[in-house]
């Protein structure tokens, strides 16, 4: 009786986890966030069959995309139609487990977590007590093996939201998603993990999930493509709009819902913040045709100075590619190419383009990478991309200028980004590196010569100022900066710095 009453609190804690009161609210969410199960604004996507059909399969499933794509939404929903199917879902939020921690505090408080999900918070409590010998992620599997799983009437789908959470933690997490592979692993041979399976939710690639170069990538699984939504399943949104303004013509309706669509591409963060907005302004702007009402909105909530610093989304597609550990330089270079129209076929492989997806500002369509939508277009476009490039360039003898990217090298050897011929030149003699967009790094790579700035030896790291000289064999260059990042005084050498030396 008490177990039973315990895995209903814990079933009530996840439906309240998600709920959105929408006694107060209108038909559309424009503030993000998960859309309670009975918002009528739920757009439901390929997707949402996809994952449901592959978990009920024992699939283990991997939705893996940027931001703001309604994985929250789809997970609730997922869930209700598991549990509506006899599969009994967990929840483990990684996003809610803390950072500054250790592995043994982290691993217990998923053990805690698990529990209360599955009302049994006591029993994994005295579980986790008593079996203290092995590592916490080899406990953690036996906590599901030997009591989770089996204690529960029906298969279990356990799903692990915000799962780039563990790129912050000051330990490898790398232990965490190959005990997952080898739990579903284990489902050929044994019978309780063959009644238990993983759903992986984040905005990372799967190759950031277990980042250790010794390791076997996480790649196994289904991955479930969360794209954006299409003319025909957005088409209840129309809908929205007659209800939350009672006399509206249909035909009327469908025009908006047209318009905003030309400019999200169904992109559903950007459509319900849209129809949202014409909820609110239709009233005042009763004279405006569709295009003109929707363009007007626009260019307030998307294209204005002040629209482009506040806005959630497009915070978040600057903040992803400005911050993505990648080449600067080669990431929105390669973005221009997308911009402009040219052929970049799509390569899960290619970390660059792994990166442009997770920030959002791209997707594929026939095989070939573009901009997700007219938004992305005219707020990213070319002047800010050039804007948005490293700021550095170094002056060669001869006049011309190179244009510094994530890193510059420097030597005699054919291939570096800057060939000196000389025999006082080493083959691989200095390297440039961008920290950010305006700090950039000069180190010497233990040439036999030097590497000189202003006349003075380069013994580590230091930070360039524009005008500096740069002196290797007989060759002066000169670095050049419009603009400079705001610098402490022990930030003048490269103590603080994390410099790639090869």
């Amino acid at each position: 009786m008490h177990r039973d009453r315990s895995r209903k609190v814990a079933e009530d804690r996840y439906t309240a986890h998600h709920a959105l009161s929408t006694h107060d609210a209108n038909w559309f969410s424009d503030g993000g966030g998960t859309l309670p199960l009975e918002a009528p604004s739920y757009v439901v996507r390929a997707a949402d069959r996809e994952l449901v059909a592959s978990l009920k399969d024992g699939a283990l499933c991997y939705v893996l995309t940027a931001r703001q794509m309604g994985k929250s939404s789809l997970t609730v929903r997922a869930a209700q139609a598991l549990r509506e199917a006899g599969v009994r879902p967990l929840y483990l939020d990684l996003s809610k487990l803390g950072q500054n921690t250790t592995p043994e505090l982290w691993y217990g408080d998923i053990a805690e977590r698990l529990g209360r999900e599955s009302g049994l918070e006591q029993e994994a409590e005295d579980w986790w007590r008593v079996h203290r010998e092995g590592g916490p992620v080899a406990r953690l599997t036996d906590l599901l093996h030997d009591l989770i799983v089996p204690a529960a009437p029906s298969p279990v789908v356990v799903f692990v939201d915000e799962a780039d959470a563990v790129r912050s933690l000051p330990f490898k997490a790398d232990e965490f998603f190959i005990a997952i592979r080898q739990c579903h692993g284990g489902r050929a041979q044994d019978p309780v993990f063959r009644r238990l399976t993983f759903c992986i939710l984040g905005a990372a690639t799967p190759a950031e999930l277990i980042r250790d170069p010794r390791t076997t990538p996480f790649n196994l699984g289904r991955r479930i493509e969360l794209e954006d939504c299409t003319p025909g399943e957005a088409r209840p949104l129309a809908q929205g709009l007659v209800m939350g303004l009672p006399g509206l013509p249909p035909p009327h309706a469908a025009q908006l819902l047209g318009r905003v669509l030309h400019w999200t591409d169904g992109h559903p963060f950007l459509t319900q913040q849209l129809c949202s907005a014409i909820l609110r302004r239709a009233a005042r702007d009763a004279a405006a045709s569709p295009a003109e009402l929707v363009d007007r909105l626009c260019e307030q909530i998307f294209f204005s100075p002040r629209s482009r610093e506040q806005n959630d989304n497009l915070l978040y597609v600057k903040g992803r590619l400005l911050g993505a550990e990648a080449d600067l330089h080669q990431l929105l270079t390669l973005y221009r190419e997308v911009l402009a129209g040219q052929t970049i076929p799509d390569d899960d492989g290619n970390d660059l383009i792994n990166q442009l997806r997770l920030a959002g500002i791209v997707k594929t369509a026939g095989g070939r990478l573009q901009v997700r939508n007219r938004i992305y277009a005219r707020v990213f476009d070319d002047a800010w991309v050039e804007a948005a490039l490293p700021d550095g360039e170094l002056e060669r003898p001869d006049g011309t200028r190179l244009r510094l990217g994530g890193t510059c090298a420097i030597g005699r050897a054919h291939g570096g980004a800057l060939v000196l011929a000389d025999t006082k030149v080493s083959r691989q003699h200095a390297l440039i590196q961008a920290q950010n967009r305006h700090e950039f790094w000069l180190m010497d790579l233990g040439s036999a010569n030097g590497t000189f700035v202003n006349g003075r030896r380069v013994l580590r790291p230091e930070l360039l100022r524009s005008g500096d000289v740069i002196e290797i064999g007989p060759f002066r260059l000169r670095f050049h900066q419009s603009l400079a990042a705001e610098r402490k005084p022990d930030t003048e050498t490269g103590g603080g710095a994390t410099l790639v030396t090869h």
